[in-house]
């Protein structure tokens, strides 16, 4: 019985050959050249796709904070309206408090929580030009 003729045999063919026949044709280096840059521009505008698709993501959560905030603003002014109107109605018909003392008392509420927040301002700013000024000292 005679061996098949597609498994070549030990005797006739050497190790060199081979692997020669097992390794790819080589490309020149222009061809090994415009591969390498094909596969580095299809990876780049992957890169710029994930990218663009992040900053699209980010503009929307930026803003829908932005129209949402917007919205509860309003809400809130309406809320404060309706909340004032509401107190001038029990300092007027409630309490039976004139209507100019009611706006008085009004515009000193506003006064006194104006003077409250500006006293935390100047206290915040004031500590933090303090630790500042220690910090820039100490260094």
């Amino acid at each position: 019985m005679t061996p098949p003729t597609s498994i070549p045999s030990t005797a006739t063919t050497s190790p060199s050959q081979t692997t020669r026949a097992l390794e790819r044709p080589r490309q020149a280096f222009p061809g090994l050249l415009s591969d390498s840059l094909g596969s580095m521009g299809r990876l780049v505008d992957l890169q710029v796709k994930i990218w663009l698709m992040g900053v699209k993501i980010a503009v929307f959560r930026a803003v829908m904070i932005g129209m949402l905030s917007a919205v509860a603003l309003v809400l809130l002014i309406v809320a404060g309206i309706f909340m004032y109107a509401g107190l001038y109605h029990v300092l007027t018909d409630l309490l039976a408090i004139p209507t100019a003392w009611a706006l008085l008392i009004f515009a000193g509420a506003h006064l006194f929580a104006a003077g409250i927040l500006a006293l935390i301002a100047i206290r915040l700013f004031t500590r933090r030009s303090r630790t500042r000024y220690s910090q820039g000292a100490a260094a």
